[in-house]
């Protein structure tokens, strides 16, 4: 069924399809029976369904009704897309046409499976594709697809379908999971994929790898930027309410100079100073001049109401002439005009747009859609400040997921959403109904088109780095590094585009080890752990050559295997003291002392598990393995899946993992118990709300106990209890 990212106004578009005439629910009783007996006279004589409002989205065989669906789906849609029922502008095969309208009803309304607008959109763009192939092969039907015919059009080429491309099975596979219900036989009796042909997919186009010495100076720049702006946030509102008041200021002046002589010239003409740059200014600068002649004896106060009311385009090399409130200082910055206010916008604009995305990962589509009202939330772990940005989805993930992204930065990339935040919210005010995060500096200071802000962080990076561009031999073997089969040229330019940065993210925190690919996947969420590895590619070429030079990355290295060390020493210097260490290898290992007869701590046995040299000499040969869970909490396994989302019960008795402290299981169970409570108090208890609750609860308690920490133990209501199933019953 439909998934929108409003569920408020999807929960609403869903109630119009109730209570229909005379049936209850129009998508069961009406278009369900009507597509499975697949009477085209008949499904084509019905509704596509209704708007949120009651009204009919238009019959099904309206092509031009399927056309213009997204608007009532998605209201606040940033992207066009349209259901085009044509196949390259050609009119598609009636049965065919209405075998695809078919798949798209049942996906829209019917299906158990969530599809956003846009997936609709690339199942039937996919499947146009086959369209063609079908008729040359005399059928007009979808029936016709199988393996074997599929197999022939591969094998030889009798198609221009890519098959070493993903879309062509996205598409065939809708056919095969939305198969029931439809009204013809999918003859497709798997999902399909490249390896059933013996293909394998293309690697889609790699973004390159900013050279370390480009990203790095383009962090320090955009820091030093940030910085600047930060400090002064309070302040710009003031630069963009000059840029917004600037032509309404000028026209003031220019309504005085109207009805002065200036004005005149000696042939009794006026001398306008407008300009009409394209139709839309054409056409307010004629009706201005015509409402203006019009006018018997003209004075100031008329003058500036046609001005207001018509709002001609002044010329940009005049306008200075009619305003008289020219000067502007912020801090270090000094403005005289409205070109030089535009341009320290964009300056700042692009530097934080750039300083973000360059310290989150975001896609530009997603820094596009930054919340408006909380996009940047500050929580506290373990005395830690965490910063997180918050945008409305960009892409709609397999199953049910969250109204927002979020993506975890640092100071710096909050103090970047802060000042983005002081520029953009005057420009929006003058457009209380726009949902967009950023809007334009000129014209009606509308909201803006993603291309733009793309522009800006470009335009922002190539002035920043000036002659810094030119490649050098460093910046050619790095390049060479993360990506082979690219060449560049000993002293040519860079070429920058923002989704380089979330490449570049990707690639340097795995090449330098400061974070694993299940907390990258989670940053970028991504479905697939494959594609997060697609981004950091080659990252493991680049740690080997890195850990060959003598830099600051050797001496992080170094801290971080010290570090580690010490976590390993002290440790087993608590189960050398007997003291109680929780988790299944700690509790494994305390057990073992006791079933021995000698002291495994003594010198020189068992290498010497309390030196702290013992444990780096084991960490540095890769002989053992650490890293943190949560807080007091670690894993020894490489293998370990809960690096960014852990479960307590998977953690409890788990044969790699050490506990030393009880200060997060507390939390957790302090956290489930509130949950659960709310949940009772609002009528909102599942019997997996109540078994999730109950498991944590349990799970944070047995750590406890291992640990030896006195507790008073939940008391779980007699509605938890009611909904859990009885342990050891088998029904």
């Amino acid at each position: 069924m439909i998934k929108l990212s409003d569920l408020e106004y999807q929960n609403k578009l869903l109630k119009a399809q109730q209570n229909v005439g005379a049936h209850t629910n129009y998508l069961i009783d009406v278009l369900k029976p009507a597509i499975e007996r697949g009477d085209w006279d008949e499904l084509e004589a019905l509704d596509i369904g209704f708007t949120a409002t009651g009204e009919s989205l238009g019959k099904i065989a309206d092509d031009e009704a399927w056309r213009n669906l997204q608007s009532h789906f998605e209201p606040q849609a940033k992207k066009s897309v349209t259901l085009d029922l044509t196949n390259d502008g050609k009119v598609i095969e009636r049965n065919l046409k209405n075998e695809l309208k078919a798949l798209l009803l049942k996906m829209m309304w019917l299906s158990p499976h969530d599809h956003s607008f846009k997936t609709l959109y690339n199942a039937l763009n996919d499947l146009k594709k086959v369209i063609n192939p079908l008729l040359n092969e005399g059928f007009n039907t979808l029936s016709a697809l199988d393996f074997d015919r599929l197999e022939t059009w591969v094998l030889t080429d009798f198609t221009d379908i890519d098959f070493e491309r993903e879309p062509i099975y996205s598409g065939l596979n809708r056919l095969y999971t939305e198969a029931i219900g439809l009204p013809f036989e999918v003859n497709l009796n798997k999902k399909l994929n490249a390896s059933y042909f013996g293909l394998t997919i293309k690697e889609s186009k790699q973004h390159t790898v900013i050279p370390q010495r480009l990203y790095y100076l383009g962090l320090q720049k955009s820091e030093e930027v940030i910085n600047r702006a930060y400090a002064l946030r309070h302040e710009l509102e003031q630069l963009a309410d000059y840029i917004t008041t600037y032509t309404e200021k000028a026209y003031v002046g220019y309504a005085r100079y109207m009805v002065s002589g200036d004005a005149r010239q000696k042939n009794g003409g006026i001398r306008w100073y407008l300009a009409k740059s394209n139709k839309e200014s054409k056409k307010r600068t004629i009706a201005f001049q015509q409402a203006f002649t019009a006018l018997h004896s003209p004075n100031e106060e008329e003058t500036l109401a046609l001005a207001q009311l018509h709002k001609p385009e002044i010329q940009t090399a005049c306008i200075d002439k009619f305003h008289s409130e020219r000067k502007l200082t912020i801090g270090q910055w000094s403005i005289t005009n409205l070109k030089e206010a535009q341009s320290l916008f964009k300056k700042l604009n692009g530097g934080c747009l750039w300083g973000l995305m360059a310290r989150t990962g975001m896609r530009s589509d997603e820094m596009y859609s930054l919340n408006t009202a909380q996009g940047c939330t500050e929580d506290i772990i373990d005395r830690q400040c965490i910063y997180v940005i918050h945008a409305n989805l960009s892409k709609t993930a397999k199953g049910s997921q969250s109204i927002q992204d979020e993506f975890v930065t640092t100071e710096i990339g909050m103090k970047a959403y802060e000042v983005l935040q002081a520029l953009h919210t005057p420009l929006r005010k003058r457009h209380p109904s726009s949902q967009s995060f950023f809007h334009k500096i000129k014209e009606d200071f509308s909201e803006i088109s993603k291309k733009v802000i793309i522009k800006h962080s470009v335009a922002w990076f190539n002035d920043a780095m000036g002659e810094e561009l030119a490649l050098t031999n460093e910046d050619l073997i790095d390049l060479k590094v993360s990506d082979p089969n690219l060449s560049f040229e000993l002293g040519s330019n860079y070429e920058f585009t923002p989704h380089q940065l979330r490449r570049s993210f990707a690639y340097f925190l795995i090449g330098y080890e400061l974070c694993n690919f299940p907390q990258l996947k989670q940053q970028f969420s991504h479905v697939s752990m494959a594609m997060t590895r697609h981004y950091a590619k080659n990252a493991s070429k680049f740690q080997k050559i890195r850990q060959k030079k003598k830099t600051l990355a050797n001496e992080i290295d170094e801290e971080r295997i010290n570090q580690k060390a010490r976590v390993y020493l002290n440790i087993y210097q608590k189960l050398a003291n007997k003291e109680r260490v929780a988790g299944g290898k700690g509790k494994e290992f305390a057990k073992s002392m006791t079933k021995t007869d000698r002291n495994l701590f003594t010198d020189k046995v068992d290498n010497d598990m309390l030196s702290l040299n013992f444990w780096k000499k084991q960490i540095r040969n890769k002989k053992q393995h650490l890293h943190a869970v949560a807080p007091g909490i670690y894993c020894t396994s490489t293998t370990c899946g809960l690096r960014t989302l852990v479960n307590l019960i998977e953690c409890v008795d788990c044969k790699n993992d050490y506990i030393v402290d009880t200060v997060f299981a507390e939390a957790k169970r302090k956290e489930a118990e509130i949950h659960m409570l709310y949940d009772i108090e609002n009528n909102e208890l599942t019997p997996q709300t109540a078994s999730e609750s109950y498991i944590k609860i349990q799970a944070a308690e047995r750590i406890m106990n291992d640990l030896g920490i006195d507790y008073e133990p939940v008391v779980f209501p007699n509605e938890v209890r009611d909904l859990l199933i009885p342990f050891g019953v088998i029904s």
